[in-house]
């Protein structure tokens, strides 16, 4: 109950302006709210179901019936009348006995006793499957938790593009201003300042694209979230540098642990010993009971003008199928082989995944320090070009070129925070420990 009304407060805070939203709440609420995980959670419950259905074919069954026929054929025509009435041996002419009708209403019981085993190895099978659906449930989720980290720094990259705008525009004013006193005072043309204009009207340009960009990149991450994205939403957060460490020999030692590929091929491989178990079971006899109990009447189903009653075993061996039965077996062990060499494959190309998204890591963070690096230079070059400038020592393309190049330089760095954040998120997915690590790209 507390879950539920925790989860309803934070779907109404989800719809207020001045919410801001966490990269953990975006996370709870798609693991709550995410359709492809309801789908998931209700192919669980199906395979709950079939183990069920297995678990019940060890019971007896029963079942109710009536039927009713009606006949000249001699040998039917007498077995009708026996079975609602006693049989008039003197009066009746076997060979032509006429027509007889009956009504039969009855009760029939099956039990398996041995089956060679079929029905506790289908219980076995059955619970792999339930495994291995969890399994691919929880890979799901990991999937889910990477969707929304990578759309939750989206949001936060294209925040940080409005900022980089915003500083972009007071330095095009502040080149109107600078453009407009040198005209004034003689060291410019009239030109300079139409084209510095000219500079602050493609910035705010460039502004009203970032705040679109950023209205997009929300309504995308309330949609791998599971929300309609017509809601309206704040983020909580800024995008910046923190540093992290990895070590990859033991990202593949977690990752060859953790992955629930893996883990569900493990279960796959041993559900292929269920199979030749199975496919084994057939060379075994199986025994099982049986019981029948009707009413019988000319007249009426409902009548009970004679009863009868019947209880059985019947116990049975294949001898002979054309080799079918070794053929199945054959089957099996080359499935079981088929399935290790799927594993040993999926584990090549794990080790290749968490390398690929190491080096990746690697090289973004690289980025980080070459991008801020280049912040530095092109500040410190702009306000050279800025002081040259007011001497009447730059041309105001200088001017604008240098100051476009800090734009670039700045945009450059929040590129490369986003990437060095999300290379950590594949690295984290890679590992298969995203749904356990996910906290620390928050901090």
């Amino acid at each position: 109950m507390r879950k539920g009304i925790s989860f309803g407060l934070l779907l109404f805070a989800l719809s207020a302006n001045a919410y801001g939203l966490t990269l953990q709440e975006a996370v709870k609420t798609a693991l709550n709210k995410n359709n492809t995980l309801k789908a998931k959670e209700l192919s669980v419950e199906e395979k709950e179901i079939n183990l069920k259905i297995s678990k019940a074919k060890l019971l007896p069954t029963l079942g109710l019936y009536t039927d009713y026929n009606k006949t000249t054929e001699p040998p039917y025509a007498i077995m009708n009348r026996m079975e609602a009435q006693k049989l008039d041996m003197l009066n009746t002419n076997f060979n032509d006995p006429g027509k007889s009708q009956v009504f039969r209403t009855g009760i029939d019981a099956f039990l398996p006793i041995w089956l060679g085993g079929k029905l506790r190895i289908g219980i076995d099978i059955s619970k792999k499957d339930l495994k291995a659906e969890k399994t691919k449930l929880f890979k799901s989720k990991q999937e889910v938790i990477y969707q929304v980290v990578k759309a939750y720094y989206q949001v936060l990259t294209a925040k940080s593009f409005i900022e980089t705008a915003k500083l972009a525009v007071e330095d095009a004013r502040k080149h109107v201003k600078d453009a407009e006193t040198a005209y004034k005072a003689g060291l410019t043309v009239k030109s300079d300042v139409l084209r510095a204009k000219v500079y602050l009207e493609q910035a705010e340009e460039n502004l009203v694209k970032a705040k679109s960009n950023y209205e997009i990149a929300k309504r995308a991450l309330l949609t791998t979230m599971g929300l309609m994205p017509s809601r309206s939403i704040s983020i909580d957060g800024e995008l910046t540098y923190r540093k992290f460490e990895f070590n990859l020999p033991k990202l593949i030692e977690t990752a060859l642990k953790n992955r629930p590929e893996l883990k569900e091929l493990s279960i796959r491989e041993k559900q292929t010993k269920d199979m030749e178990r199975l496919a084994k079971s057939d060379f075994l006899p199986s025994i099982v009971a049986y019981g029948n109990y009707f009413m019988a009447s000319d007249a009426d189903p409902l009548d009970k003008d004679n009863s009868s009653w019947m209880f059985g075993f019947k116990a049975s061996l294949k001898l002979f199928d054309g080799g079918i039965r070794f053929k199945e077996i054959e089957k099996a062990r080359l499935n079981k082989l088929k399935v290790k060499e799927f594993m040993e494959r999926a584990k090549k190309g794990i080790a290749f995944e968490v390398s690929r998204a190491y080096y990746n890591f690697l090289q973004a963070q690289k980025r980080v320090e070459l991008s801020a690096a280049e912040i530095k230079s092109a500040k410190e070059s702009l306000r050279i070009v800025e002081k040259r400038y007011r001497n009447g020592l730059a041309t105001i393309t200088e001017l604008l070129d240098t100051q476009t190049a800090l734009n670039q330089a700045r945009s450059n760095y929040v590129a490369a925070l986003s990437a060095y954040r999300t290379a950590v998120a594949d690295v984290y997915y890679a590992a298969g420990i995203i749904d356990k690590r996910y906290n620390e790209l928050a901090e």
